[in-house]
C-alpha cells in the first residue's frame, strides 16, 4: 500500500513543481512586456469591478434571502380603494378600520400595525426634522430586531396603554447624541410629548423599506401616539384614507393567498360599507384586502432597473474582452520562437495551452484585485448617492457571492483567452519558424477573426450607444421640461405645531399673522405667501359639479392671495384671489386648463359651481396648468382659499439672498414656543429631489455611451492597425506602382465595410427583437425621433471605423513607399 502512495505523491508534487515552474516563466515573460500586462490589467480590471458590483446589487436585491426570521411568510395587507365605475382608485387604509382588522384577525400571528410620520425632535437645540415610525410592539418580534442598548416595545405599550417610551436608530443615536451611553436615562420630546428613551437599535438592524425606497426610521414610537389616535375625530372618520397606513404580519394559514385575501375583504369591506352607508359619495365604493410579500413590498419594480444597468454593464465588459483579445493574439504573435521552442523539445498542444493558461490566469487574476477594489468604491458611490433609488443598498458588500463569482468569471476569461491562443497556433508550422528564423511564417491572426472582431465590437457599440443616447435624451427632455411655474430664488417651510397643546385655528391665526409680519420685515425677503410648496401634492379631494351632479377626484392645493403672483403661473381667465378673499374666506375656487376643458368642453368655466367638503365654490379663474417633475402628463387641479392659520409658507427671496434653519428657528421662537420648523427646502433644491432618478439616468447613460465608445474606438483600432501592418508589404507595392494615397485609405475602408455593415444588420435585428420580447415596457419609448437616434448613432460608429481605417495608415501614405517595403522584410 505504501509503494502506491508514494508515486502518487511525487506525481503530485512534479504537477505542482511544474505549474510554480509555469507561473514563474510567464511572470518573468510579462515583466518584459510592461505595456501589455497594464492594458489588461487595468482595462479588464474596471470593467470587471463594474460588473461584480452591479452583479452584487442584483444578487440583494433579487435572490439574497431578507434579514429577517421567516422571511418566507412575513406579508404587507394592503388596503385596495376601488371605484365600481372606475376601477382602482388607490392603496390607502381608513383609521378605524385598520384598527377593526388588527383587534379581529385571525390569519396573521403575530400582526402589527405601522404609521410613518415626522416629528420635530424639539430636545434639541437645532429642532431637527427626524423620521418617526408609530408601532405596535410586534413590529419587532416579526424584525427579530436586535438592540444596542436597552428593550424593544414590550406589552407596557400595546394599543391603548399610552406609555410614552421611544427607541433611537443606531444612526440617530449617533449622529444626535454621540452615542451618549446614559441615553437610557434621558426623554426626547417630539411635537411638545416627553418620550422616555428605553432603547437604542443595533447598528446591524436593517429596517424594511416599506414606505419607500431609501427611507429610514429616527425614532421609534408607541402606536398610541400616532396624530391620527390622538385625534378623536379621525379615530371615527370613515370617509377618510391615508396611504402612510400599514399593516404587517407573519402569515399563520395554510389557505391559498387568494383564499386568504377574500376572507379578510369580506368582512373588512362589510365593515366600512356598514359606516358609510349614509355617505352618498361612497355607494359606489369598496375596499379589497391585497397580499404583499415583504421582498416585493420592499423591492417593487426597482428589479427591470437593474437587470438593464447589469446588460449594459455585461456590455461593457464584452468589448473589453473584444479588446483584450486583440491583444492576446498580439502577443502570441511574439512568442511564436518561444512555442516552437518548446515544441521541438516535445511540447505538445495541451502543454502550449498550459504555458499560456499561466501567463492569462496571472493577469486576470491581477486585474481581479483592481476589480475588487473598483466594486468596493461602486458600493460606496450607490450607498451614498442612490440609496434612494435602490432597495436593500445598505446590505451591500464584498460578500461569499462577490468573490465566489469573481473567481468563476476570472477562470473563465482565463481559459479563454489561452484557448483562443493556443487555437491561432498552428502547431505543425512551429517547427518551419526556426528553420526559417521566424521571417514570413509566423502566428498570424487569420481574416475570418479579425472578421469576427469587427462584427461583434460594431453590434455591442452600436446597441450600447443607441440605447444610452435613448435614454440620456429622455432624462434631458425631462430635466428642461418647463413645469408653468417660477421655482427661482423660492423657498418653502412647514411648521409643526406642539400636539399636546391643541391649538384651534383661530388660536393660531394670531400667531401666523404675526410671522408672516416678520418675515416681510426681513431685509432678505421680498413676499410671503402661505400655501404648501407647488412641488409637493396637497391631497385629492371628491369634487361634486352642480349641473351634472359628477363626481371627480381631484389634486386640491390650497393657497392665499398672493400664490400665484409669486410663482407666476399664468392667468387665462378671470381673477385670481384677492386679499379680501383671503381675509374672509370667500367661496372661490380656480382651476386649471385641463380641468375648465373637463368641465366645458367649449366656451367659459366662469361661474361653473363645485361642491367640496360640504362647500359650495364659485370657479373665479382658470389658470395655465403646471406639472410636476415627475408628471408625464398635466392633471386636472384646483385651487382653493386656505385659512389664516395656515402653517406652510412660501418665501420670495431677493436675488442672491437665503434664510437659514437657525434665523427661522429664532424668529419662530420670539413669536410662539408652540410651533415647531419641520421643513425647510428652496425650489430648486426640491426640484433636483424629485429628478434625482433623471439625472442618475443621464449621468450613467452619458458615462455609458462614452465609455463604450471608446472601448470599442480602441479595440478597432487595435485590430485593423494589427491587420494594416500584416498588409504593410502590400501597401507599399501598391504606393510602388503608382496607387494614391486615396486608393489606399478606400481599399481599407472597402476592405472592412462588409463587416461593418454586418455588425450593424445585427444590432438592428437584436434591437428589434428587444422591442418584441418587451414591447409592453417599450411601447412608450417607440416614437418617430427614434429613427434619428438611430442615425446619428450609424454617423458616430462611420466615423469612429474611419478613425480605426485610416489612422493606422498614417506612418505608410505619408513616407515614401521604400520605408513600408524594407520594414516588412
Amino acid at each position: 500500500m505504501k509503494g502506491l502512495i508514494k508515486p502518487r505523491l511525487k506525481i503530485g508534487n512534479f504537477q505542482m513543481n511544474h505549474s510554480i515552474y509555469l507561473l514563474k516563466q510567464a511572470l518573468a515573460g510579462l515583466r518584459i512586456k510592461k505595456s501589455f500586462s497594464v492594458s489588461v490589467i487595468v482595462t479588464l480590471g474596471i470593467s470587471l469591478g463594474a460588473l461584480l458590483c452591479i452583479l452584487t446589487l442584483a444578487y440583494v436585491m433579487i435572490a439574497k434571502p431578507l434579514p429577517y426570521p421567516d422571511q418566507d411568510d412575513l406579508y404587507q395587507l394592503n388596503s385596495v380603494v376601488t371605484d365600481k365605475n372606475r376601477g382602482r382608485l388607490g392603496q390607502a387604509y381608513n383609521y378605524p378600520s385598520l384598527i377593526q382588522l388588527y383587534d379581529t384577525q385571525t390569519v396573521f400571528n403575530p400582526s402589527a400595525m405601522v404609521f410613518y410620520g415626522e416629528g420635530v425632535l424639539s430636545s434639541l437645540p437645532t429642532h431637527p426634522t427626524v423620521k418617526a415610525t408609530y408601532v405596535t410592539p410586534e413590529w419587532f418580534s416579526l424584525l427579530g430586531s436586535k438592540m444596542a442598548l436597552g428593550r424593544t416595545f414590550e406589552q407596557t405599550e400595546e394599543k391603548d396603554s399610552f406609555n410614552p417610551v421611544a427607541i433611537l436608530s443606531y444612526q440617530t443615536w449617533k449622529s444626535e447624541f454621540n452615542l451618549d451611553s446614559t441615553i437610557l436615562d434621558k426623554s426626547v420630546t417630539i411635537s411638545g410629548t416627553n418620550f422616555r428613551v428605553v432603547g437604542v437599535m443595533a447598528d446591524s438592524f436593517i429596517e424594511p423599506q416599506l414606505s419607500g425606497i431609501g427611507e429610514k426610521t429616527n425614532i421609534f414610537l408607541p402606536w398610541d401616539f400616532n396624530p391620527y389616535h390622538l385625534d378623536p375625530e379621525w379615530k371615527s372618520q370613515w370617509g377618510g384614507f391615508n396611504s402612510q397606513l400599514s399593516f404587517v404580519g407573519k402569515l399563520d394559514s395554510q389557505a391559498t393567498i387568494s383564499q386568504i385575501e377574500q376572507t379578510l375583504t369580506t368582512p373588512f369591506n362589510s365593515f366600512w360599507k356598514d359606516n358609510v352607508s349614509d355617505i352618498a359619495r361612497f355607494e359606489d365604493w369598496s375596499m379589497e384586502m391585497e397580499l404583499e410579500s415583504f421582498k416585493n413590498a420592499i423591492v417593487g419594480d426597482s428589479t427591470h432597473t437593474v437587470l438593464l444597468l447589469l446588460a449594459g454593464v455585461i456590455g461593457l465588459v464584452l468589448i473589453a474582452c473584444a479588446n483584450i483579445t486583440n491583444l492576446f493574439m498580439s502577443r502570441t504573435a511574439e512568442q511564436q520562437r518561444q512555442l516552437a521552442i518548446q515544441a521541438v523539445v516535445g511540447a505538445s498542444k495541451g502543454h502550449l495551452f498550459q504555458t499560456l493558461f499561466a501567463q492569462s490566469a496571472l493577469l486576470v487574476f491581477a486585474s481581479l484585485v483592481l476589480a475588487l477594489i473598483v466594486a468596493s468604491c461602486g458600493f460606496w458611490v450607490l450607498q451614498e448617492y442612490l440609496a434612494s433609488r435602490f432597495p436593500r443598498i445598505d446590505e451591500l458588500s464584498l460578500n461569499a457571492f462577490t468573490l465566489g463569482s469573481a473567481m468563476v468569471i476570472a477562470l473563465l476569461i482565463a481559459a479563454f483567452f489561452a484557448r483562443l491562443s493556443t487555437n491561432i497556433i498552428n502547431y505543425r508550422a512551429l517547427n518551419t519558424i526556426l528553420q526559417s528564423s521566424g521571417k514570413g511564417t509566423g502566428v498570424q491572426v487569420s481574416q475570418k477573426v479579425r472578421q469576427w472582431l469587427v462584427i461583434s465590437q460594431v453590434t455591442i457599440v452600436t446597441i450600447l450607444v443607441f440605447v444610452n443616447i435613448g435614454l440620456l435624451k429622455d432624462s434631458m427632455k425631462i430635466i428642461n421640461q418647463p413645469l408653468g411655474f417660477e421655482t427661482d430664488n423660492i423657498t418653502t417651510f412647514t411648521l409643526a405645531v406642539n400636539s399636546s397643546n391643541d391649538l384651534s385655528d383661530e388660536e393660531i391665526k394670531p400667531f401666523m399673522l404675526e410671522l408672516r409680519s416678520d418675515l416681510l420685515a426681513l431685509p432678505q425677503v421680498e413676499d410671503v405667501a402661505q400655501a404648501i410648496s407647488p412641488l409637493r401634492v396637497n391631497g385629492i379631494r371628491i369634487q361634486t359639479i352642480e349641473k351634472t351632479d359628477e363626481r371627480l377626484s381631484i389634486e386640491s392645493r390650497y393657497i392665499d392671495d398672493g400664490y400665484f403672483k409669486m410663482t407666476e403661473q399664468t392667468l387665462i381667465e378671470g381673477d385670481l384671489f384677492s386679499a379680501t378673499d383671503f381675509k374672509d374666506e370667500n367661496k372661490l375656487i380656480i382651476i386649471n386648463d385641463v380641468y375648465a376643458k373637463q368641465l366645458v368642453s367649449d366656451g367659459s368655466a366662469l361661474g361653473t359651481r363645485i361642491t367640496v367638503g360640504g362647500d359650495l365654490l364659485t370657479v373665479s379663474g382658470v389658470v395655465k396648468g403646471a406639472k410636476l417633475p415627475t408628471e408625464t402628463e398635466i392633471p386636472m387641479r384646483a385651487y382653493m382659499l386656505t385659512s389664516q392659520a395656515e402653517t406652510s409658507f412660501i418665501l420670495k427671496m431677493k436675488p442672491q439672498q437665503t434664510i437659514s434653519r437657525e434665523m427661522l428657528t429664532s424668529i419662530l421662537r420670539e413669536v410662539s414656543s408652540q410651533f415647531y420648523l419641520q421643513e425647510l427646502n428652496t425650489l430648486d433644491d426640491t426640484k433636483e429631489q424629485l429628478l434625482f432618478t433623471q439625472y442618475t439616468t443621464a449621468v450613467t447613460s452619458a458615462v455609458l455611451a462614452v465609455l463604450t465608445f471608446l472601448l470599442a474606438a480602441i479595440g478597432l483600432y487595435g485590430i485593423l492597425n494589427y491587420a494594416t501592418q500584416m498588409r504593410k508589404f502590400e501597401l507599399g507595392t501598391r504606393l510602388a506602382i503608382g496607387a494614391s494615397r486615396k486608393d489606399v485609405i478606400g481599399l481599407i475602408v472597402k476592405d472592412n465595410v462588409g463587416a461593418v455593415c454586418i455588425g450593424i444588420v445585427v444590432s438592428l435585428v437584436a434591437l428589434l427583437g428587444l422591442y418584441i420580447g418587451f414591447s409592453d415596457a417599450l411601447h412608450s419609448y417607440v416614437t418617430p425621433e427614434l429613427a434619428g437616434m438611430f442615425l446619428a448613432t450609424l454617423l458616430l460608429i462611420s466615423l469612429m471605423v474611419l478613425f480605426a481605417c485610416y489612422w493606422p495608415l498614417r506612418p505608410i501614405i505619408n513616407t515614401l513607399p521604400i520605408h513600408s517595403l524594407r520594414d516588412s522584410q
